[in-house]
């Protein structure tokens, strides 16, 4: 559905510079008026501006978000769950969903352990992170806790792991996972395409001394975190409606504890002490440095022309309480559990003046286009040439 849509989008708003098969009237073959046709292919209008950032950053949320297989499946439900909170969340606050992809240090984890495994690969570490593989006897999620070792628990399942003698492979292969999945390689490779072109005319912008819109700075900076999104979710299933039911694998005779068995040790106390280090970050850190550039980005538009005084003050306060906020309440979840009366005042504080100053930006950024500076609606020459969305 999403590789239909996307293919749909691409065909009708696909942009490539003009070929002029005939020369202009009165003119030889050698000597095109090409300065007219710069002027056409070197403007934009304020409604291609409008309707590129707004797809760009519909085409942000809607692919990157990869939620975990629902506990009860419905398109339109808005359970904790589900794909459309996941959405709404992600537009109001991106931060929340690069967090949430930080569970590829789990899934690196769960990797090491199967490492031996034949044909275990990342998707099928991600499909047991994502709650896909469910023990029907139990009624329970097969998902390995902080400080269980993975290939234990997995092993325990031959719906999981298959093991003939000493051989152990995957009973269920990455291509059937992927069957599951509402996404594909096209469809999130035209999306990471249209993020690129944006960041590169943005950046071109930039450079060639044109002005840029807030629209623009915002979608840039929407642009930047989907792109780390992206990285860290490539290999997880998209929409997943359901899970695979597989049951624990019931011994004849009870194992001897004195018995030495062939137990797979991680392979995360083999890996270098850097690499352990980073997969072992809480997300709330992720959560602060991803906030810092999602603010940092908006204050690209620091200095941008503004219709009033007024509003350039409200956007600079703006800017600084999305970059510093995500502080404090990351400082306050990584002292969860000691200072609670603090950790309230700091999340209720964050939960209040956030949202007002997302909302405030998000006002501004459209207010600020009704009047536009010299050149606004001039771009770089080449921009027109590169195929894109919008």
């Amino acid at each position: 559905m999403a590789a239909a849509l996307v293919s749909f989008i691409l065909a009708q708003s696909i942009h490539t510079a003009p070929i002029y098969q005939h020369p202009p009237h009165n003119s030889t073959a050698f000597s095109i008026n090409y300065s007219d046709a710069c002027n056409d292919l070197c403007s934009r209008t304020m409604w291609s501006i409008v309707y590129s950032c707004l797809l760009t950053i519909f085409s942000c949320v809607w692919t990157a978000v990869h939620p975990d297989v629902p506990t009860q499946y419905s398109a339109w439900s808005f359970r904790e769950d589900s794909r459309n909170i996941a959405i709404i969340l992600t537009l109001v606050s991106p931060e929340t969903c690069v967090a949430a992809a930080w569970e590829f240090s789990r899934a690196w984890r769960i990797s090491q352990s199967c490492a031996e495994i034949q044909g275990w690969t990342f998707t099928h570490s991600y499909f047991v992170t994502m709650g896909g593989f469910v023990d029907y006897s139990k009624r329970e999620i097969v998902k390995p806790t902080k400080d269980e070792d993975p290939f234990t628990l997995l092993e325990k399942y031959p719906g999981i792991i298959n093991m003939s003698g000493d051989q152990r492979k995957v009973a269920v292969t990455r291509e059937q996972i992927l069957d599951r999945s509402k996404g594909n390689f096209f469809a999130k490779s035209v999306v990471v395409l249209q993020l690129l072109w944006f960041t590169t005319q943005y950046v071109g912008r930039w450079a060639s001394h044109l002005p840029r819109a807030q629209l623009e700075a915002m979608t840039f900076a929407y642009a930047a975190l989907s792109i780390l999104v992206y990285a860290l979710w490539w290999h997880k299933p998209l929409n997943v409606h359901f899970p695979i039911y597989v049951r624990e694998m019931t011994r004849p005779n009870p194992p001897n504890p004195d018995a030495i068995t062939d137990h797979v040790l991680p392979k995360t106390e083999n890996a270098t002490s850097l690499t352990a280090k980073i997969m072992k970050t809480n997300p709330s850190w992720i959560f602060l440095v991803t906030g810092i550039i999602f603010g940092g980005v908006h204050c690209f538009a620091w200095s941008f022309p503004f219709p009033t005084r007024a509003e350039k003050l409200l956007w600079r306060i703006s800017v600084i309480i999305i970059t510093v906020g995500p502080g404090p309440l990351a400082w306050a979840v990584e002292r969860q559990g000691k200072d609670e009366g603090i950790i309230m005042l700091f999340f209720f504080l964050f939960m209040l003046i956030y949202p007002i100053a997302r909302v405030i930006l998000f006002i501004l950024t459209f207010t600020s286009l009704r009047s536009p500076p010299p050149n606004f609606y001039r771009t770089t020459s080449w921009a027109s040439f590169i195929p894109h969305l919008g």
